[in-house]
C-alpha cells in the first residue's frame, strides 16, 4: 500500500460544489468529492437484470447514512460475480475515504461512499447539474436501473468580519 492514497488520481475540475478525480490506474473510476455535511437522497427505478445489484445495493445503505463525502462511477462492467462485486466495490468505497480524509483534513468513512456501475456504453459519462441545494446525478446503471441522485451540500461558509486592530490610539 503506498502512503498516499490513490497515488494515480488527477484532477478534473470543480463544478456544482464537487470536485472531480479520475484515477486510471487504481480503480479505472471518476468520483466526485462532496465537502464534509453533504447529504445524499438516492432513488433507483427498476432493478436491471441483476448485474448491477451489489454497487447499488452498496450505494442504497450509503445514502441511508447522513453524510455522504464521495460518488465514485466505475468503468465496465464488473466481475460477474456478486462476492467480487462486493469486494471491489467496498475496496474502491474504501479508498476513496482514505484519500477524501487525506484532502480535507476531515475524517470519512467507506460508508458515506456512494459506488456506481453507470452504462457508460450507451451514455457519456455522468457528470452533476446544479440544484437549488446542491447537485444531482441522473445516469443508466449498467443491467438497466435508472439512478437519481440528489446531494444538498452545506452552505459555504462565509469569511470572519473584518476585526479591527489597535493602531495603539487611546
Amino acid at each position: 500500500m503506498s502512503a498516499e492514497p490513490l497515488p494515480g488520481a488527477t484532477s478534473g475540475g470543480h463544478a456544482h460544489g464537487l470536485d472531480m478525480w479520475w484515477d486510471p490506474d487504481e480503480t479505472h473510476a471518476m468520483f466526485w468529492v462532496a465537502p464534509a455535511g453533504a447529504t445524499a437522497v438516492l432513488d433507483v427505478v427498476g432493478n436491471g437484470d441483476g448485474t448491477d445489484a451489489v454497487e447499488l445495493q452498496w450505494s442504497t445503505l450509503s445514502a441511508a447514512v447522513p453524510s455522504t463525502r464521495a460518488v465514485v462511477l466505475l468503468d465496465g462492467p464488473g466481475f460477474g460475480d456478486p462476492g467480487e462485486d462486493f469486494t471491489f466495490a467496498h475496496s474502491v468505497a474504501e479508498d476513496v475515504a482514505r484519500f477524501v480524509t487525506a484532502r480535507s483534513g476531515v475524517e470519512a468513512g467507506p460508508i458515506e461512499v456512494l459506488v456506481f456501475r453507470p452504462d457508460t456504453d450507451s451514455a457519456p459519462w455522468p457528470e452533476p447539474t446544479d440544484t437549488p441545494g446542491g447537485a444531482e446525478f441522473r445516469f443508466p446503471h449498467r443491467g438497466g436501473a435508472d439512478v437519481h441522485l440528489n446531494l444538498t451540500l452545506p452552505a459555504p461558509t462565509p469569511p470572519p468580519p473584518n476585526v479591527p486592530t489597535n493602531s495603539g490610539e487611546a
